[in-house]
């Protein structure tokens, strides 16, 4: 998946920078679906229907980091831009959700492999010689006594 995509750059002139920013709360209230819909996948290990989501994400993302980019730039900041900050907040909790759910599953993916592979699900924090924390991997740390 590339996330390089090609962005329009936001035009110069008034009249198109309003609709751009009239469009923003549509933007903005899809991504909240979107991450909606983004978590109801990754419960259900989703992910195929993780990666179709993708594409739009982050060509809602781009249109909105665009108007960010603008509305930082005009003194004072437009009052509509301003008004989407809570909905673009919930969006960030929704999407550090979605990341922590993402890791978890990770982990319990890897835990299972150790398991499989007869390795020992938990490692011991150790101080070396030079009194930094060294990791441990083995198989019984009773064994090491």
């Amino acid at each position: 998946m590339s996330l390089n995509l090609p962005t329009p750059a936001i035009p110069a002139h008034d009249g198109t920078l309003q609709a751009v920013l009239a469009a923003a709360p549509q933007d903005a209230a899809r991504l909240g679906e979107l991450l909606a819909q983004e978590f109801e996948v990754l419960k259900t290990r989703d992910m195929a229907g993780f990666e179709a989501l993708q594409d739009e994400r982050i060509q809602l993302l781009q249109r909105l980091s665009q108007v960010a980019q603008w509305a930082a730039g005009q003194e004072p900041v437009p009052v509509q831009w301003q008004n989407l900050q809570p909905q673009l907040q919930q969006c960030k909790q929704d999407h550090l959700r979605n990341i922590q759910l993402l890791q978890r599953q990770l982990q319990s993916v890897k835990g299972a492999l150790q398991a499989l592979q007869g390795e020992s699900a938990t490692t011991v924090d150790l101080y070396n010689r030079l009194g930094q924390v060294s990791r441990r991997h083995s198989l019984s740390p009773f064994l090491d006594a």
